[in-house]
């Protein structure tokens, strides 16, 4: 990804792999307002979020050396906010965060049902996990997720309804 005029997040990543500060800032400053968004979605909890955010660009920063070579610093960001969100729901269980499953889907969302649920949405394609991601935790419709994954809306709902499909399914088995 890159901004208007800007650099490819492939060479800022490595820009800032050799230090380069200003680099890392670019893509905080790219990536942070995503991420915000995902975290504000799974956690319901905007009080919160802010810190997150910061907690995952710090340690995205101290694991540079971990990052991704082909453009996909967003997943990376993703997952590593998505586990320090589950280290604070953990850490809060009186807190309960809302429960990305759509209700009537599964029978259970208990934290550990969400935590497995998290597992399972690691499991599938980059694409997948976003259209999924975007439909149930940001509730997009078909023509947002269209317009976010920047396909037809057509494709956007084959990816969301195949990965929503095999989630069901495997939560099942």
């Amino acid at each position: 990804m890159s901004g208007a005029g800007g650099h490819p997040d492939q060479e800022l990543l490595a820009a800032a792999r050799l230090g380069d500060h200003s680099a890392w800032s670019v893509l905080a400053r790219r990536h942070a307002p995503r991420l915000a968004a995902y975290l504000g979605a799974r956690l319901r909890r905007p009080e919160i979020v802010d810190g997150l955010v910061g907690e995952a660009l710090v340690a995205a920063w101290l694991r540079l050396a971990e990052a991704p070579d082909a453009g996909e610093c967003a997943a990376w960001l993703r997952k590593i906010g998505g586990g320090l969100a589950m280290k604070w729901a953990r850490e809060h269980p009186d807190a309960a965060i809302e429960s990305p499953i759509p209700p009537g889907r599964v029978q259970s969302t208990s934290a550990v049902d969400i935590t497995r649920l998290d597992q399972r949405i690691g499991l599938l394609d980059e694409s997948q996990r976003m259209a999924l991601e975007l439909r149930w935790r940001a509730g997009m419709d078909d023509a947002a997720l269209a317009s976010a994954m920047r396909c037809s809306e057509e494709a956007a709902r084959r990816m969301a309804d195949e990965a929503e499909e095999r989630l069901v399914r495997e939560w099942d088995a």
